[in-house]
């Protein structure tokens, strides 16, 4: 298991709600899903970003690469 680190977040009383919902009935941790989720926004993002630097040498490409970005 690798070192955790603490941090806080502020969600907004839906997300709480789904978040406490979701937990009590699967009994997994709260911390597991939040855990997940960042994991999930993460790789959506670093992907984007790699893309992105990967065409800036093309005039065409970098166009249609950030087409893609904006979707």
């Amino acid at each position: 298991m690798s070192k955790k680190a603490l941090r806080s977040v502020y969600l907004d009383s839906e997300q709480v709600e789904r978040l406490k919902n979701l937990s009590a009935i699967t009994r997994v941790p709260q911390a597991v899903y939040i855990r997940e989720g960042l994991d999930l926004v993460m790789d959506r993002y670093e992907k984007k970003t790699k893309r992105s630097k990967a065409v800036r040498g093309s005039k065409q490409v970098k166009s249609r690469s950030l087409k893609l970005l904006k979707r």
